[in-house]
């Protein structure tokens, strides 16, 4: 790898091809996939060469890879190689074998889909009767395990009352975190979706009242700069120019993005070495060169600019039509005078 190349430092890998359930706001169109998917054994060997390139994060998402037929076999591995190995599921499949190779190495963190503490409304939501039962279940055996846990609950409007149910159901369980998600224009949330529903003054007073009225551990996903002092110590960033993806097939992808933006993809595994992909795609080349510095609106001016870095580049494309479109909520939040100025620096 040259010296001038950031380094490769997250993983983000779709190995199933497909998910269980049909959720209404899926933004990779439920992950379907209809080309042949990568063996075991090329997995492996994409992860030792990725763990070569200075990886040490490994993100498992999908779809649902937990539909993955070898995941257990492949986790273990996983497991050896990578510092930090996290899991995204719907949390309804419980593979043979997995409670016991979470048990032998614990994954660094796993987040279970949950949207509502109504079992009927989650299945409706989720496509899938009898869904919420099983999720519960997966989350309880996390706590159990003491495995670090999140839920992750998606919404599409500022009701209070169902975050504030949803709240309980995770202190009964004694999960660790509960993450709010806001359904994007992406997929089929684009007729669903949180921005489109509420107006900006409505949703900076949803805000505030996560912020003020609920415990810690509830966590909005909100750009940094709205976000009070306080919770910018535990914020996270999507690591965009140092992120890889990778399809079910072996396809190289910025995240998952490529099952519905195919322009965003380049190159399969293991035509391609995951150095020649790193060095050679032209997806990743045009992310480090435009980004942060080709950020527009609000977010150029932004003083989180070149660590949020637009905080989402695929809801930006959606929403904007670029990787540098500025982040949905900013420029609403800036549009209407809403924005706060002392997060804002003069380049």
């Amino acid at each position: 790898m040259t010296s001038q190349l950031p380094v490769p430092g997250a993983l983000y890998i779709n190995p199933a091809g497909g998910c269980n359930l049909h959720c209404r706001h899926c933004w990779v169109n439920e992950g379907s996939f209809t080309g042949e998917l990568l063996s075991l054994e090329s997995w492996k060997e994409l992860l030792a060469q990725s763990k070569a390139e200075g990886c040490r994060y490994l993100k498992f998402t999908g779809g649902e890879p937990l539909l993955y037929g070898g995941i257990v076999a492949l986790y273990r591995y996983s497991a050896d190689l990578f510092s930090k190995v996290v899991i995204e599921t719907n949390g309804t499949l419980q593979p043979e074998g997995l409670w016991d190779v979470f048990t032998e190495k614990k994954p660094f963190h796993v987040s279970v889909s949950l949207d509502n503490a109504d079992a009927r409304l989650h299945d409706e939501f989720r496509g899938q009767t009898g869904a919420w039962e099983k999720t519960v279940d997966f989350a309880e055996k996390l706590v159990e395990n003491r495995i670090n846990n999140q839920i992750i609950m998606s919404v599409s409007s500022v009701e209070r009352e169902p975050v504030a149910n949803m709240i309980k159901l995770v202190r009964k369980i004694g999960v660790d975190t509960l993450k709010i998600n806001f359904i994007t224009p992406s997929g089929r949330g684009k007729t669903d979706n949180f921005f489109d529903k509420n107006p900006i003054e409505d949703i900076i007073k949803f805000f505030t009242w996560i912020d003020k009225e609920t415990p810690p551990g509830v966590i909005p996903s909100v750009p940094a700069a709205l976000l009070p002092v306080n919770r910018l110590k535990n914020h996270g960033y999507c690591p965009v120019r140092n992120l890889m993806g990778v399809l079910p097939d072996g396809t190289f992808s910025l995240c998952g993005v490529a099952f519905s933006r195919k322009e965003m993809a380049w190159g399969k595994f293991p035509e391609i070495t995951v150095q020649e992909a790193w060095e050679n795609s032209p997806v990743y080349r045009m992310i480090r060169s435009s980004l942060p510095d080709g950020l527009e609106g609000v977010c150029h001016s932004c003083m989180h600019r070149d660590s949020c870095i637009g905080r989402c580049v695929v809801n930006n494309m959606e929403t904007g039509g670029a990787v540098t479109s500025p982040d949905i909520l900013c420029q609403c939040a800036y549009d209407a005078g809403l924005f706060p100025e002392t997060r804002l620096i003069d380049r």
